[in-house]
């Protein structure tokens, strides 16, 4: 079944998110950007708040791949 306009635009918006919250997670935890604000450790509750959210956008996006594969069969 072909996926509609709107389908694809939400999951190259999920993609995008993943990606995005995975860089944040590796500049705040390997980089100095924004040190002079950011220090200790919220800065490493921070980019793991990032990891926690990419995992779970992730995790949103199999959910959703799922249901369609088994709405197709």
């Amino acid at each position: 079944m072909k996926k509609s306009p709107i389908e694809l635009i939400n999951l190259s918006f999920s993609a995008i998110m993943v990606l995005l919250t995975i860089v944040g997670f590796f500049v705040f935890l390997f980089t100095d950007l924004m040190s002079d604000r950011v220090f200790g450790t919220k800065r490493y509750v921070l980019a793991f708040i990032f990891l926690a959210y990419a995992i779970f956008r992730s995790y949103r996006m199999y959910g959703v791949f799922k249901a369609q594969k088994n709405t197709e069969e």
